[in-house]
Order: structure tokens, then sequence, then C-alpha cells
């Protein structure tokens, strides 16, 4: 039997021709599509309706109508998705990691009304193929249904989102975190947010990590307005500008990272969940601090330059007669 990468996320292109006269197809004729398995390879063959229907060929694994349209030109079709650029470039690479991500990508181009199921093979080892056509230029995709479970798939969505340049929507964990901020900001508000200002580039740097926090509890938080003019204000300076475009790096970064330890991870979104439902005084940062520990690089850098926004946040108070 022939292999994975042998066997899957093909693309095969529509012919031009009929494969019964070799005539040429006219713009919005009807077709029809069958779909062999030869040496080892999935093949397409597209025949005018009027000769199937005389000649009545055998349908091969499957068989489907579809209308004849001449392709745009290929800059047209490449604009049309990033998705579908991403599934195009991902088929072309023939990577086993990425069956997942293929199949996730093509269900959305399949909701877009960009794919269409055209049928469902299931080879001998039990693994199912879906036949897609594209609408527009006719190609047949080949994908490896993965069966993926439910935590599987909000895992999978949420890191096709990330490579498409999106923001992933809000899971119950990063829910979970936000609470939990808003509680600690509470318990040092005064703190954070003192009412007489700090004078000098420390008043500044304390301003903005204290800015930080709120604008990363999100919208709910009572300083979130007051705090993103704060950033406004001073993104433009040689000085601060980088400091706040770090700031807002680990805004999108953070939330990211927690929806991925919380997919992977469920005691991590019981921990947090346990520590949301916490009144601010009874919160201890030392099991917040605990709830994040990680050995994994990129969780563990998170948490310093979280630990270092505090530190930001804090230090005025040593200078303090």
């Amino acid at each position: 039997m022939a292999n994975i990468r042998e066997e899957s996320w093909q693309i095969k292109r529509r012919s031009d021709l009929c494969a019964g006269t070799n005539e040429p197809f006219a713009d919005k004729e009807e077709i029809m599509t069958r779909l062999l398995f030869k040496d080892g390879e999935y093949v397409r063959e597209d025949y005018r309706l009027a000769w199937w229907n005389e000649h009545k060929p055998d349908s091969g694994l499957s068989a489907w109508k579809s209308i004849f349209r001449v392709p745009p030109p290929p800059t047209e079709v490449m604009k049309k998705e990033s998705a579908e650029t991403l599934l195009r470039n991902m088929v072309a690479k023939e990577d086993a990691d990425d069956t997942n991500s293929i199949y996730i990508l093509a269900v959305m181009l399949e909701r877009k009304k960009i794919l269409v199921e055209k049928d469902v093979q299931v080879r001998e080892d039990r693994t199912k193929i879906r036949v897609y056509e594209h609408k527009k230029t006719g190609e047949t995709f080949l994908v490896i249904d993965p069966e993926l479970k439910l935590a599987e798939i909000e895992k999978v969505q949420e890191e096709v989102v990330g490579l498409l340049g999106g923001k992933p929507p809000k899971t119950e964990t990063v829910y979970h975190f936000e609470a939990v901020l808003h509680a600690l900001i509470e318990k040092y508000e005064k703190l954070l947010f003192p009412k007489r200002p700090i004078g000098g580039d420390e008043g500044i740097a304390q301003k903005l990590a204290a800015s930080f926090f709120a604008l990363l509890a999100g919208k709910k938080s009572p300083y979130w307005e007051d705090s993103n003019k704060v950033f406004n204000r001073f993104e433009d300076s040689e000085i601060w500008g980088p400091v706040i475009a770090g700031y807002r790096h680990l805004i999108d970064r953070i939330p990211q990272e927690i929806r991925f330890q919380g997919l992977e991870k469920t005691a991590f979104t019981k921990t947090l969940e346990a520590l949301s439902i916490k009144e601010p005084k009874e919160l201890d940062e030392q099991d917040v601090l605990a709830a994040f520990s990680s050995d994994a690089p990129r969780a563990a850098e998170l948490r310093e330059k979280v630990l270092e926004a505090v530190t930001a946040a804090t230090s005025y108070i040593r200078n303090i007669p």
C-alpha cells in the first residue's frame, strides 16, 4: 500500500480537455469527474457529460457532476483567501506534522464555500480521505481526516488562526486568568495606581508597567481606558516607544500561551479557576506564581518578562522616605 506522503494532501488539477474526446471544454459546460487509484496514487479524469452518458464508463472510486469554468488568473486565485494560500503551501511541503492543520484549513474553506466536499474514501487501514473540489478552479484536494477530538480541534484551530495572523477567541482558561489579574490589581491598587504622582523617568516607567497589567486584564478592568491613553501618549517617544512595543507584544502573547497551556493541561485550568474565585485579600501572589511555573523555555521567558514588569511597577516604594 502507498504511504501517507504518496496518497494524501494531493491537489489534482481539473483538465481543460475531455478524457474521452480530447476536445477542450467550453466555459460553463456540464462535465463529469471520476477519481481512480492507479499505481499507488489518485488519478482524476474529466469528461464531457454527453460522452459520459453515451459510453457509461466505470465510476472508479467516486464520480460527480460539476460545471467547467475557465480558471481565473493565478494571482486572482491566491488573493482570494489567505487560508487557501496556507493550505496550498502546507500541501506542497508534504509534511506529516501538518495533517491536522491541513484538515482544519480545508474545513474552513468548505464553510466559506471555496471548497466543496465531493466524497469520502476509506483506505484499507481505515484512514478517511475527504475529496474536496475547488468551486472556482475545479481542482481536487485530497485531505486526510484525522478524526480529531473536540479539545484537539480547539487547539489546532487556535494554531491555524495564529498562522493566519489573527487572534483566536478567548477560552475559559483565559477568562480565569483575567479574573485572577483583576483580583491582584484590586489587592494592590494603591501600589500600582498611586494617587500621588511619581516624578521623572521612574514615574513614567512605573505608570507604563501598571498600565501593562491593566491592559492585560482586559477591557473589564476599571483602569483599561486610562491605561490605553497612557500607552498612546508615550508610544512615539524615542525612549518609551520600544518599552510600550514590548508590553503590547506581551499582551498578545501571554493570553495565547495561556490558551495553549489550558488546552494541553486541564489541571492548569482548574488551578486558575480555583484562584479566580478567591477574594482579592485572600489571593496569595506566590500561589499565582506557582501556577505559572514551567520548565518550557517559552513559558519561562514570559514569566520573567512579567516579573520584570512587576519590578518596574513597584520599585518606586523603596525610594519613598
